[in-house]
């Protein structure tokens, strides 16, 4: 049974989805390959499905509700964002890395 149209437009999303650096095992890009390549969850899609999925991955909601620059750099805390970049790229690099027992990501936000 070829693909229904909506199969290979999911499967489109599903190969353009970004890799999850945290979880390399789980990604979300492979779970919509998975599931457009399904005979039994074809039926199941629909027009919604695929049009939530592509504004999710063209980021439209993000444009259509922007934060603003005072909500992206609190007052009482400016650099809090890029330092959470910053421990999330230590912890990909360092489970990319195979280190042992690297230290939590809320230890290190913490400092405990």
């Amino acid at each position: 049974m070829p693909k229904s149209g909506l199969a290979q437009e999911l499967l489109k999303v599903g190969q353009r989805w970004p890799t999850d650096i945290l979880r390399p095992r789980l990604q979300y890009g492979n779970f919509l390959v998975a599931l457009s390549n399904s005979k039994e969850h074809q039926k199941g899609l629909t027009p919604e499905l695929l049009r939530s999925q592509h504004r999710l991955i063209e980021n439209r909601l993000k444009d259509k509700y922007a934060l603003s620059e005072k909500m992206m750099v609190p007052a009482s805390y400016p650099d809090k964002y890029a330092k959470l970049v910053t421990l999330l790229e230590e912890a990909a690099e360092s489970s990319e890395l195979g280190a042992e027992e690297p230290k939590g990501l809320w230890s290190r936000i913490t400092g405990r």
